[in-house]
Order: structure tokens, then sequence, then C-alpha cells
């Protein structure tokens, strides 16, 4: 931290400034530490800047939350750290505080030693924010990050991905590369440059957006496993609004070579934009020394492999039983993949919607070679279920019973390969939402 900091404490009781003020006294490199009642605050600021801003909101005084929003549409406090201390205020509020850029928050009545720690951390904050700023200024001018919005420059791409997967790997943590463009029916030079700040509010501070070409882009999700992804990539398609889409690949970060990550995003990216709001798991293109090489025109080549094989002469049992066996393992392999990175974090995000709604509901569900999700509500079920074959399709059934009574029964035998996260979350949604209408209906 610096050798001296600031720290204002604003608060309409002046018992509560006394108090706070006096247990600053024990914090080092504290230089000034000023008070102000709420309507004073704004005149203070005038051509001041703290370091820390307590702000004290006593039982949901609306004029703090003004105070906040006014501080941070200032570009000169951008950097500064807010404390909140919560008195007698509502959960609302108190949200409400942190969507407006509060970095942390206390309970009154207040601990000596916790509001010490508290507003170190916030100094240290100021402090790395300003760091950040003054490392992303001089990155600007080698021309490694655009000025205008902190995107890495497609000049360093690679260079900043394979800085960035060192480092993941050196700590061993988990990380999620998407490689992401607009959809066909989005793409031109306008929606492209529209495009950056959208993926920006879509991620966390210490995620990154990196420039591949003109129309598309990396992000490299730190600490983040596929599920965290599969959300990212929601999100983005959800701030896109309903007139624009995104298609992605997307890697988790183990233990493949840089070359097999980046055509392997390449080959997802571009199976994605076959469709619209597409995300394709780039594992299933690359290889390394451990796994096969899993393609969409080897998938297809060994399904015509097997169809074959079903209608040959018999007269080669052995050579027949060989490539078939081969085949089907590495169809297992896939399918098991799928299970992991599609049904299951669906099957998930679907539970914890229904939870959410009505605790009544009964929830079940289980993946494996037959996946089912299923939900109920007195005498009306319904249920989603995927049953494997054990080659190379999948048998969807849909079903909703109203006092064993079939209200839905629809099955269809697919291609496991086309199932993507998109296509299977479309058709639960859609269960689930009859399911709810028919339950609407029966009150």
């Amino acid at each position: 931290m610096s050798d001296t900091n600031a720290v204002v404490v604003v608060s309409d009781k002046q018992e509560f400034l006394s108090q706070i003020s006096s247990k600053l006294v024990l914090l080092r490199n504290i230089d000034k530490v000023r008070t102000s009642t709420v309507e004073e605050a704004r005149n203070m600021f005038c051509g001041f800047i703290p370091n820390v801003l307590i702000l004290h909101c006593f039982e949901n005084n609306p004029h703090i939350l003004s105070l906040i929003k006014f501080i941070k549409n200032q570009e000169i406090y951008k950097h500064l750290s807010i404390l909140l201390i919560n008195e007698n205020c509502s959960r609302e509020t108190i949200i409400e505080a942190f969507d407006l850029g509060v970095e942390d928050i206390l309970f009154a009545p207040v601990i000596d030693y916790e509001l010490l720690i508290r507003v170190i951390w916030c100094l240290k904050r100021n402090e790395t924010s300003i760091n950040q700023e003054t490392k992303s200024a001089f990155l600007a001018e080698l021309g490694i990050m655009t000025s205008f919005d902190g995107v890495y420059s497609q000049k360093y791409c690679f260079e900043f991905l394979k800085n960035e997967i060192a480092q993941t790997r050196k700590y061993s943590q988990r990380a999620c590369i998407l490689l992401i463009s607009l959809d066909k029916k989005s793409q031109d030079t306008n929606d492209s440059q529209d495009f950056i700040p959208i993926i920006r509010n879509s991620i966390r501070l210490n995620d990154s957006i990196v420039i591949k070409d003109e129309n598309k882009f990396y992000v490299y999700l730190q600490k983040t496993k596929l599920n965290g992804a599969y959300s990212v990539f929601e999100r983005i398609n959800m701030n896109l609004g309903s007139f624009k889409g995104a298609n992605a690949g997307v890697v988790e970060i183990q233990d493949q070579k840089f070359e097999d990550i980046i055509e392997a995003l390449d080959a997802a990216l571009n199976k994605a934009n076959e469709n619209t709001n597409s995300l394709i798991v780039a594992s299933d293109f690359y290889e390394d020394d451990n796994k096969q090489q899993i393609q969409t025109d080897k998938i297809d080549k060994i399904q015509k492999q097997i169809n074959e094989i079903a209608y040959a002469d018999s007269a080669k049992p052995e050579q027949t039983k060989k490539l078939d066996t081969n085949s089907i393992k590495l169809f297992n392999q896939t399918y098991q993949r799928k299970i992991k990175v599609v049904v299951e974090p669906i099957f998930k995000k679907f539970e914890s919607i229904l939870r959410t709604k009505q605790q009544d509901f009964a929830i079940n569900s289980y993946v494996g070679n037959k996946s089912v999700f299923s939900v109920s509500f007195g005498e009306l079920s319904a249920s989603f279920s995927l049953e494997y074959n054990g080659v190379d399709s999948v048998a969807i059934c849909l079903v909703i019973l109203d006092n064993e009574h079939k209200r839905l029964f629809e099955t269809e035998k697919v291609d496991f390969t086309i199932l993507d996260y998109r296509k299977v979350s479309l058709m639960l949604g859609e269960l689930i939402d009859k399911f709810f209408v028919i339950l609407k209906s029966k009150n």
C-alpha cells in the first residue's frame, strides 16, 4: 500500500462518525480521515480523491444509494473503493448497493479488527486498480492491448494465450477458452465492433478477450470449468438480444498441446456456425498422446463403416467383429463426454431453476446410458429421457402424465452427435413450459 492514504466516513449520525474515526486511528498508513454527513458528501469530493469511502446506511436511506451512483458515474473516482456499513437495511438495498459498485460490506455494530481488515482490503483494491490501469496503458502503448476497450490485440494473440495457459498449468487451476463469433445473420463490421462490449459485460474482471481476427475473439475464462463456460455463453447470447446470435467452440485447459487447442477451437467454431446460438466442445476435435482424435468427418466415416458391416457378407466374421468393436468403443467414449459436458450441466441448470419456483416439486435426475430428468407435482408429472443405443444414436422421449393419463408423449431417434447444449436445453425447457401450462390450467 501507499505510505499515506485518505479515508472518508459518511453518516448522518455524529456518534457513528466519531466511533469509526477513533477506530481508524489504529490503522497504519492513514494520513487523513475526513467525516461528512450524507447531504454534504458531494461537495466534499470536489477536488478531493480519497482512497476509501466508508458509507453508513441506516434503515434503507435512499440518499446513500444515490451518492454511490453519483460517485461511480464520475471518471475521476473509478478506482475509489466503497465500504458500506449496513444498519437495519433490507436485502434489496444491499443488493442494489453491490449492483451500483460497492466493494465490500460490514454489519453494525462494527467490530474494531473487522473494520480495520476490511479497510485494508479496500486500500489494496484501490492500489491494485490504479496499478492495473497503469500497466494497461503501457500495454496499449506497445500495441499489445487496445487502448479503447482493454482487449488484447491480434498481433499478440497467441503469445498471450500461451502465457495464460502456462500460468494456469503452473498453479494447477481450471480454465476454459472460448472461440466466439457472431452468427452469419449478425456479421458485419459494425456488429463485430459492438460485440466486444457485450462480451465484456458477460464475463468477470479477471477474464480476458483476445482478437483472433475481425469477426472472431478468444475469451480466456480463469478458474472456470465447462459448466461455467456454458453459463458465460448463455449470458452473451442473452445480452445480444433476440435478433442476434453468437456461436462458439470451447475447450477446458488440461494437458493438450497448444497447436491442438487452436486447431480444435477452429474446427468446433466452424461446426457451431452451421447453426445459431450453438456451442461445441472442442475436445471432440483434438488429439494428444493419450487420446484418439475424434473429428466430425471421422465419426461420419465410422458411421458408414458400421452400416456397411451390418449388411456385409458373414464370410469374414473375425474382421467384422474387430472393426465393429473399435468403432463402438470410439462412439462410447464420445457419448460419455457428451453426457459430462452437455446433459449433466443442463439437468443441474433446470433443477436449480425449478427449486427456486416452488419447493413442493419432486425433482429427480440421473445421467448415464439412459439419462432421465423428471419433475412432478401431485398427480402431474413430466419426464425427459435420453437412451443411448450403445453405438451411434439416442432415443429421446418426452412424457407428461396427468393422473396416469398421457397429456404428451413424443419419441424421436437421433444421431447423438447433433445433441449440443442448445438443442437439449431447448427440448427440456419446452417440456417444462408445457408442464407449467397444464399445472396452471388445473389450479
